[in-house]
Parts: structure tokens; C-alpha cells; sequence
């Protein structure tokens, strides 16, 4: 029996993951380093699944820092700054590691989808 459900289990998860969605591709281009109190660019660039940028998208983004609790980073309404490319600023307290998550509305076909980078401060201590 417990192979059983092991295997149906395990087929549920492949079938899900067959009807994922694939719609877009997201690149996450963050600096390496941030200065304290100023803020960073952040750039999303958002593709079809053919590869072609995606234009007059809705795209917002919160930034939130791996085991803390010290407040999100929102960027709501990101402007697109060239073809598929969505630009928000980011203030960032402390280094670390961060996860963004992205919310895309390509008129009514919405994307929610999270990446994960590593940032340092570039002033000295």
C-alpha cells in the first residue's frame, strides 16, 4: 500500500509539472552592490515563451531578505524602460541573500514566479 501511494504521489507531481506554465522567462538583473540609504536599479526583463520581449505588461516585484523579518522591498508598477525590460529602485538596508518576487499581468495572463540573488554593501567597514 505504501508503494502504493508513493507512486501516486510521484505521478500527480510529473503531471502537474507537465501543466505548469511556461509563458514567460524572466531575467533578474540586480547590482552586485548597493550603497546604504541610496537606492539600486533593478531590471526584470520579461520574454515570451518563444523568446520575444513582452511589452505594456504589468510588472511588480517585493524583495525580501532570507531569515529576516525586517519588511519587504516593493516595486509596484515597474516602468518598462526598453522592450521587455521592466526598472524599479530598490533601498537596501543590509547584504545578503534576497528573494524577488515577480507579479506579471500581460493583459490578463498573470505570472507569479520568484528568483533568488546575493547582494554586499560596497562601502568599507
Amino acid at each position: 500500500m505504501k508503494k502504493f501511494a508513493f507512486l501516486l504521489v510521484w505521478f500527480l507531481l510529473v503531471l502537474m509539472a507537465g501543466c505548469s506554465s511556461n509563458d514567460f522567462k524572466i531575467e533578474l538583473l540586480t547590482p552586485k552592490s548597493f550603497t546604504p540609504e541610496q537606492p539600486s536599479t533593478i531590471q526584470i526583463k520579461v520574454l515570451d515563451s518563444e523568446g520575444k520581449p513582452v511589452t505594456g505588461a504589468k510588472v511588480s516585484t517585493d524583495l525580501n531578505m532570507h531569515m529576516m523579518s525586517h519588511g519587504d522591498i516593493s516595486m509596484k508598477d515597474m516602468k518598462e524602460t526598453s522592450k521587455g525590460v521592466y526598472t524599479g529602485n530598490a533601498t537596501f538596508e543590509m547584504e545578503g541573500d534576497y528573494t524577488a518576487t515577480i507579479q506579471i499581468d500581460d493583459h490578463g495572463k498573470k505570472w507569479t514566479g520568484e528568483k533568488r540573488f546575493s547582494i554586499v554593501s560596497n562601502q568599507t567597514k
